[in-house]
């Protein structure tokens, strides 16, 4: 497992992109920090796949900026998943949140890993707001689907 923590300040490309940070699970753009406006936000194409099998296990996730039609396909071992925010209310309120969304997460690269040959990586950023006002903090991490496992105690103790 391998991961970097880094503070980032979104909000003031938030509010240049006419957006609010959000207040549930949502699914960030891969270019959130460098797109100049939100029709140009581009998701990693796994998201199609996470976003319903959320919505299987009762997870409500939105999406920011939705209404989008640019995925970026990648054609190499590695798993990209869609980068992941969670905010600070809500790991409050309910702080089984972070573990049920990396358990599902999880359970996803296991799947896709089934019956391959070699040892495939998974790479994921996760946006976790913390308790000062507007500040944000990138958990990317690389790894197995085994080293999620670890992450809920890590981005708990972010906030």
């Amino acid at each position: 497992m391998d991961y970097k923590i880094e503070d980032i300040n979104l909000q003031a490309k938030l509010e240049e992109l006419n957006l609010k940070l959000p207040s549930t699970i949502t699914f960030f753009p891969e270019n959130i920090e460098e797109v100049k406006q939100k029709e140009d936000f581009v998701f990693t194409d796994s998201m199609l796949d996470l976003n319903k099998i959320f919505r299987q296990e009762n997870l409500d996730i939105t999406v920011l900026g939705t209404d989008t039609e640019l995925y970026r396909t990648r054609k190499n071992a590695d798993i990209y998943l869609p980068a992941i925010f969670f905010s600070l209310s809500l790991v409050t309120e309910n702080p089984s949140i972070v573990s049920i969304s990396l358990n599902v997460l999880s359970n996803y690269i296991y799947d896709l890993c089934k019956g391959s040959f070699g040892k495939k990586t998974a790479k994921v950023d996760f946006y976790i707001e913390t308790e000062e006002e507007g500040k944000i903090k990138r958990l990317s991490y690389s790894g197995d689907s085994e080293g999620l496992k670890d992450l809920p105690k890590i981005i708990k103790a972010m906030k």
